[in-house]
């Protein structure tokens, strides 16, 4: 096929798409990858696009991806051949898939329609991923939405109870998603492949009123259309003009308090609590659902009755660490001014993680290390891994007139008659929790559980925490204190002092670390 510069109509079409799209930036990419299904608005666009191409004003290199979905015995073979052909003839390399939507939607309870979607749009994500590896640059996947679409979408979405982002839907871009033909009415499409013979298949199913969308688009608004003076999609498209306005307004305002209350902890995100219950009611939403966003990639099935639970776990006085269940098997976890999403099973790697950044030392699973200090000797003392972590102990000795120097993560303690019997290093899953700690220079002794409450360490990660014990007293708590021994310059003083007062020499010391592999 050879377009007319001169046929004004062919031209005019051309020349829409091509300033929407520059406008949008839509074809900023190495790759277009067209959504072809045979019927004629994803034939259109292909048309259109490969003119566009074959004139310079585009640089992308142009494919096509189809999807057979075998749901019309005959006739979707049928398409599949039309489509090969006819991306043969253009010279556009075609990638196929088969589904088995049918199949599919029984074994996940959901519509035919929607099995198709889910699939489709999972397939072009994959084979876009996979273009952008073999080539080094950005690929999109162009759909063939257009400006009937935006009028059916938001009468949808109005009847559904839907916000601002389901009235401005379907959108220039979504991600790796574009849709270059928003400024076109369906019957511009069919007029332009017809002007210029082109071929398309005709799905049957879309002029019936089954189903939704077509109820809106075959029964509906040509029923409203009786009683005005102009097409519903001309006022319509209007309105999603103006909320896209407001809509993009309400964006930049949203994207500033996302990133003011956003943080990173070990790569995960998570929001400020106190910061996004200050927000107004319509940007606290939306930055949570970006926090979702980030998190999991997709807004799949986070509804409004989610985002109502996440309200009141970020709201003032929630006490302690919360958690709620959210979809697909993931959690809403606030913990002090920390909330995120997070899978579950990666909850206890997000509450050791905030342990961690409290100054606390865990490991993600059962530790016991008994520690004899009559076997530490030589140069090299003890080194040995602490399991289900990253960690390192180690253990030496110091002569008692030795120069010390400290850190976080060390503890001097007395090798002398105390220790006889030896010191267990773990946490409460590995040795249990009927442990108290009398913190040196403290009057009385504290409950380990108690302890960890009131120091506000999350409570699903309180079980990893580790610590030294002897008969049943915590020895060492790294992130918190002792209760023998000293850890710094001021404890040590305080150590002489009370060895002094009980007639006792100051003896040689273990030095016990732990250290980051």
């Amino acid at each position: 096929m050879k377009e007319d510069n001169d046929n004004s109509k062919t031209g005019l079409i051309l020349k829409q798409v091509l300033d929407y799209s520059r406008s949008k930036g839509l074809f900023d990419c190495g790759t277009v990858i067209v959504g072809l299904s045979g019927g004629p608005d994803s034939v259109a666009l292909l048309y259109i696009l490969n003119l566009l191409k074959e004139r310079n004003d585009i640089a992308c290199d142009i494919m096509a991806f189809h999807c057979n979905h075998h749901l019309r015995p005959g006739a979707c073979d049928k398409e599949a051949e039309m489509v090969g052909k006819m991306c043969n003839d253009l010279g556009i390399k075609l990638k196929v898939l088969d589904f088995d939507c049918a199949g599919f939607a029984r074994q996940n309870h959901v519509s035919e329609e929607t099995a198709g979607r889910i699939l489709r749009y999972e397939a072009f994500e994959q084979f876009a991923g996979s273009v952008e590896a073999a080539t080094g640059k950005g690929a999109r996947i162009a759909i063939a939405h257009h400006r009937d679409d935006i009028s059916e979408t938001m009468m949808m979405n109005l009847f559904r109870g839907s916000g601002l982002e389901g009235l401005v839907n379907p959108k220039p871009r979504t991600g790796r998603i574009i849709r270059p033909l928003l400024c076109l009415k369906k019957c511009e499409l069919v007029e332009f492949l017809e002007s210029l013979n082109i071929e398309y298949a005709t799905d049957l199913t879309n002029l019936e009123a089954v189903g939704t969308r077509n109820v809106w688009r075959n029964r509906f608004l040509p029923e409203i259309g009786k009683y005005y003076d102009e097409d519903p999609s001309v006022p319509l498209t209007r309105t999603y003009k103006l909320l896209s306005d407001d809509l993009d307004f309400i964006g930049s305002v949203t994207s500033d308090a996302y990133r003011s209350n956003r943080s990173l902890l070990a790569g995960h995100p998570f929001l400020s609590a106190d910061g996004i219950n200050k927000l107004h009611p319509a940007i606290r939403s939306r930055v949570i659902r970006a926090l979702w966003n980030e998190t999991f990639g997709d807004l799949i099935d986070f509804e409004e009755s989610n985002l109502k639970d996440c309200f009141s776990v970020t709201g003032d006085n929630v006490p302690g660490e919360v958690m709620l269940d959210m979809p697909f098997g993931r959690k809403a976890f606030r913990h002090g001014d920390c909330f995120a999403f997070v899978p579950e099973d990666e909850v206890l790697d997000l509450s050791c993680r905030i342990a961690e950044n409290m100054g606390f030392l865990t490991a993600q699973g059962p530790v016991k290390i008994q520690v004899f200090p009559d076997e530490i000797s030589g140069n090299d003392g003890l080194c040995m891994n602490i399991p289900e972590s990253s960690l390192i102990l180690k253990a030496r000795i110091i002569e008692k007139d030795a120069k010390l120097e400290y850190n976080n993560c060390s503890w001097f303690c007395p090798f002398d008659e105390s220790l006889k019997g030896g010191i267990t290093f773990g946490n409460c899953d590995g040795i249990g929790t009927s442990f108290r700690m009398k913190k040196a220079g403290a009057r009385g002794s504290k409950d380990l559980n108690r302890l960890m409450t009131d120091l506000k360490i999350p409570e699903s990660g309180r079980r990893q925490v580790l610590f030294a014990e002897k008969d049943g007293n915590i020895l060492w708590l790294p992130g918190f204190g002792h209760g023998m021994g000293f850890t710094g310059a001021v404890s040590h003083e305080k150590y002489i002092e009370g060895r002094s007062a009980e007639g006792k020499d100051p003896c040689d010391l273990i030095l016990f670390t732990i250290e980051r592999q």
